[in-house]
């Protein structure tokens, strides 16, 4: 009857099909990371399967938002490129710099101390910075933004956009001092980061499988360390300590129950150890044998119980 409890306790779902769906994702995390040869070439399924799940649980819209996750203007990534500058700030053109980005919602334009190795570089002009944006809701908009600001090598000088957009495209206007000082400057767009609500009732899933997320883009993605992970992410979830905790009960339970067949895990290491030892005497010389046989008598002896014979002063 205890047996048949706990394993009935190990079989119940959680009555949640998508922390269901999440459990037999970790389950199968779990395998690729124990029978993998190498589980670097296995990275982008593991990747695809723990980002299908963060889609599923964070409850994605069809303008691609989410119910239980928003963009925030803190900074998940950047699009940036470096541009040459001649153009002097008092012409009527200056040098444009365009780029494009998802999730945008900040131009940053950073000097850096020098051009090239050694020339040294010189302060750059923001005069404008021109956006177009896409809303989530399909909405273009477009802003000219003035700037006015000198950035001096060493220094950065960021531009908020009055929105984060689903897409954006921003064209910044940079210009010099003189005709004969020539400049380098870095553009970038930053992107904003996806952060999820803690209210979710899925939030302690989604923060394990975002945790699972670094351990599988980390460079050096380790056997072990990912099985842990993985293992303690699957603990996580509702119910499956409890599980767990069956199944070793049940375990246990089939061990007292004597069936006169020798099964998995009857004999402990030690014992497994020592038969092996006696097994490899057994084929040696004479010598080894009798030592085997001996060997064999003392582990049958000391598995009955019996008092190990006293030897002879």
């Amino acid at each position: 009857m205890i047996l048949f409890a706990a394993i009935l306790a190990a079989t119940v779902a959680t009555g949640d099909e998508k922390l269901d769906q999440v459990a037999s994702d970790f389950r199968t995390l779990g395998r690729i990371a124990q029978l993998a040869d190498n589980p670097r070439d296995n990275k982008q399924v593991m990747i695809a399967i723990v980002d299908n799940d963060l889609e599923m649980l964070r409850e994605k819209r069809p303008d691609e938002t989410y119910r239980w996750a928003s963009l925030q203007r803190e900074e998940a990534s950047r699009v940036k490129d470096q541009k040459s500058i001649e153009r002097v700030q008092t012409e009527k053109e200056l040098r444009e710099v365009t780029l494009s980005a998802p999730n945008a919602y900040r131009v940053e334009v950073s000097i850096p101390t020098k051009q090239g190795l050694v020339t040294r570089n010189n302060r750059v002009f923001i005069r404008n910075v021109v956006v177009d944006s896409t809303g989530f809701d399909g909405k273009v908009t477009h802003h000219e933004i003035p700037v006015n600001a000198w950035v001096n090598p060493g220094d950065a000088h960021g531009v908020p956009l009055p929105e984060i957009g689903k897409n954006v495209k921003a064209t910044v206007e940079l210009g010099v001092e003189s005709g004969d000082k020539h400049a380098v400057a870095d553009v970038a767009l930053l992107q904003a980061k996806l952060m999820d609500d803690p209210t979710s009732p899925h939030f302690p899933a989604v923060q394990r499988l975002l945790k699972l997320r670094e351990v599988l883009t980390a460079k050096d993605l380790n056997r072990g360390f990912l099985k842990t992970t993985v293992d303690e992410a699957l603990l996580s979830l509702p119910g499956e300590m409890e599980r767990r905790t069956a199944e070793q009960a049940a375990a246990i339970e089939r061990r007292k129950q004597t069936t006169g067949a020798i099964s998995t895990s009857d004999a402990s290491p030690d014992v497994v150890s020592a038969l092996q030892q006696i097994a490899r005497l057994l084929g040696g010389n004479l010598q080894d044998q009798s030592d085997a046989r001996a060997r064999l008598q003392t582990l049958l002896d000391s598995l009955q119980g019996k008092p190990a014979v006293a030897t002879k002063q």
